[in-house]
């Protein structure tokens, strides 16, 4: 009888498994020659599977070792630092100012970090958004423990931590796509050079996206390790990349789909095997959030009414809205220009039953669900393209459908991957013969030949990406620069005109201060100033009075606009207020605007503040003490609508110190008279 081929126990999945054929028995070995009768009628004998001793199923797991060629991750890591190199001198802008030059536990360095770990993100904003993300906060301290909160040290760092995260998904790429070094490049390409990235790297509050998307590639990473040596270790550190995800920003959560995904499309294990996986990670999501809830006491906060930022909510269009923003990021996907820091009202007007991009966004979406299922059950390169885009858009989605927010280019920062996937996939179904999605790139023809015009293409898009992104890095040089920038592309942002105002005040404000410099400087002459000393000192006053007014006409200008734009704009109006009381000199056009800006946001604490002071001022001068019980009056009202606001606690506590007056309640009659 034939002896049976034993298990070699080794239960590791093959590629391709050999059929078994017995051996022939001794001395039943025929010549060539044997007549096929004879052949036929031998029995066949077959081989008798083996039953498992007691034990559980064979694992599938650990998975094939993938090796990593390590020049394109490296490349990869050198591209994202490179770009962003001319971000290196820039200063804050724009958020940067709240979440550090203004945020005073930052400004303790290491000490305020305890209270950056109990306190939400926009704690010195004054405002609620239920944003828990200790973590760039943290470096945020550091950096001003050792660099005495450098921003260009700030900018390196950011440009560091993007060249980082070049390398973590140039290695994951490579893990999942193996045998497959020049298609993985080149959607890692794809993603490290997009220029839509630059309001993440080129804005150093951004990095709370930055490290969020790290951790997810750390953690995808990790778990991949696992899968390949089955070493519970890896799991570990797989919990703890997701965890420091979540402390950079809590839209982390859905990398818990992509756990799963990834080990169906690139591990080629099943459903269910892929979705039982996620139990340790569901364990630090239920802690996070736990956290969350005991350091900052809420899950979702309390977003403010707010027509610039909120105006879909107000309108009542958030589900249509979505749908039009769908079709937004697409376009800038695909072709990012223009690129705009601020999408606030009216940028993009509100969707609705009759508008036509509503209702592509809505057949988009329904297409894309349905291409993502196709793609899903073919396991195919397009497929998780697809599923990886749905996915990390759903927090810039969800925003505009849940609490009715404003568009923004940070939404698609982790998106740009899933568009890479797409993108590669149908330039090399596009550009190569016989390009099979799963196949290895193995040919007859040398690899340079097969994939020149893949390669002179991908060198005209990446050329034109990474030009892009050089050339909008020096928007972000500063607010002016910024601000300004988007004037062109964003005329009705209401905000933007608002912004760009601001900083003409600024520089009216620098004007009026050189005034009170020279004017100090030259009475500081002894025993007097000359005729000749007063007469340049007025030269020089002059000219910087008139520059001041200037300036002040131009931030009116944008002002008005922006009122025009959106007429209920208080903060718009604040700054209409505080031209007039500090640049062209103006009490009761200053005492209309501050009025005008209660009655459009009536817990706008500054208001209150800044009348306040206009009164104190005037009670002084004509020792008028119904004017001093206003003033105290207003800097009440400043701490009623707000208990938090500094301002007008100290103005509160010296005016009282001073004169004994605290007064809560004023008549109407009284108000209205002043």
């Amino acid at each position: 009888m034939a002896k049976k081929k034993q298990s070699s126990g080794n239960d590791t999945p093959r590629p391709v498994v050999p059929k078994l054929t017995p051996a022939p028995a001794p001395g039943s070995v025929r010549p060539a020659s044997v007549r096929p009768a004879e052949a036929a009628q031998r029995p066949i004998t077959r081989p008798t599977a083996t039953k498992p001793v007691n034990g559980p199923p064979a694992s599938n797991l650990p998975i094939e070792e993938r090796p990593v060629v390590w020049w394109p991750p490296l490349a990869l890591a050198l591209l994202g630092f490179a770009l962003y190199i001319n971000t290196f001198g820039h200063q804050f802008a724009l958020d940067d100012i709240a979440a550090i030059g203004q945020n005073l536990f930052v400004k303790r360095g290491i000490a305020g970090i305890p209270d950056l770990l109990r306190t939400e993100f926009w704690h010195f904003s004054n405002i609620s958004l239920g944003y828990y993300r200790p973590l760039s906060l943290i470096t945020f301290a550091l950096e001003q423990e050792y660099f005495n909160g450098d921003p260009n040290i700030s900018h390196i760092i950011n440009a560091g931590l993007y060249g980082l995260t070049g390398l973590v998904v140039g290695i994951l790429l490579q893990k999942w796509l193996s045998a497959q070094t020049i298609t993985a490049f080149l959607i890692g390409l794809v993603f490290m050079a997009h220029p839509i990235h630059t309001e993440i790297v080129a804005n150093i509050k951004g990095r709370d996206e930055i490290l969020s998307f790290l951790f997810i590639a750390l953690m995808l990473l990790s778990y991949w390790h696992y899968l390949e040596t089955n070493k519970w270790g890896w799991i570990a550190g797989a919990c703890v990349s997701l965890y420091l995800a979540f402390l950079s920003k809590e839209s982390s959560i859905v990398s818990l789909a992509l756990i799963p995904a990834m080990q169906y499309w690139f591990a080629r294990r099943s459903v269910w095997q892929s979705l039982i996986s996620l139990w340790p990670f569901l364990l630090v999501t239920v802690l996070f959030f736990y956290q969350k809830q005991k350091m900052i006491g809420t899950l979702s906060g309390t977003p403010p009414v707010d027509w610039a930022n909120y105006p879909y909510a107000i309108e009542k269009t958030q589900k249509s809205t979505t749908f039009k923003f769908l079709e937004y990021y697409i376009r800038l996907l695909i072709l990012p220009h223009p690129l705009v820091y601020d999408y606030s009202y009216n940028v993009i007007p509100s969707g609705g039953k009759g508008d036509l991009l509503t209702w592509a966004g809505f057949i988009t979406f329904v297409g894309l669900i349905w291409l993502t299922w196709k793609g899903f059950v073919k396991r195919s390169l397009w497929g998780f393209g697809l599923f990886w885009f749905l996915v990390t858009m759903t927090p810039g989605l969800g925003f505009i459908w849940l609490r009715g927010g404003i568009f923004a280019e940070r939404f698609t920062y982790a998106a740009v991957m899933g568009f890479g996937f797409v993108l590669i996939w149908a330039l090399q179904k596009l550009l190569l013969r016989n390009f099979v999605d799963t196949s290895s790139e193995s040919s007859s023809k040398p690899m340079l030949v097969r994939y020149a015009p893949l390669f002179g293409l991908m060198a005209i898009i990446t050329g034109l990406y990474a030009f892009k992104t050089i050339e909008r890095n020096r928007d972000w040089e500063n607010n002016f620069v910024l601000f300004n920038s988007a004037l062109p592309y964003a005329p009705n942002s209401c905000q933007v005109q608002r912004h760009v105002a601001n900083e003409w005040i600024e520089k009216g404000l620098k004007d009026r201060t050189e005034v009170d410099s020279i004017a100090n400087a030259t009475n500081a002459i002894k025993p007097k100033p000359s005729p000749d000393q007063l007469k340049k000192a007025q030269v020089l006053i002059d000219t910087n009075v008139a520059r001041a007014n200037i300036h002040g006409r131009w931030a009116l200008d944008h002002l008005q606009e922006s009122t025009r734009i959106y007429p209920s704009f208080g903060e718009a109006y604040f700054s209409m207020a505080y031209v007039f009381q500090k640049i062209t000199p103006n009490v009761d056009s200053a005492k209309y605007y501050y009025k005008q800006t209660i009655r459009a946001a009536n817990a706008y604490a500054p208001a209150y503040n800044n009348l306040g002071v206009i009164y104190q001022g005037e009670g002084i001068a004509q020792n008028s003490r119904q004017k001093l019980e206003l003033a105290s009056y207003y800097y009440n009202r400043s701490m009623v609508v707000n208990p938090a606001y500094v301002d007008g606690q100290n103005n509160r506590a010296n005016l009282y110190k001073s004169t004994g007056i605290d007064v809560k309640f004023l008549p109407d009659s009284v108000l209205n008279k002043y």
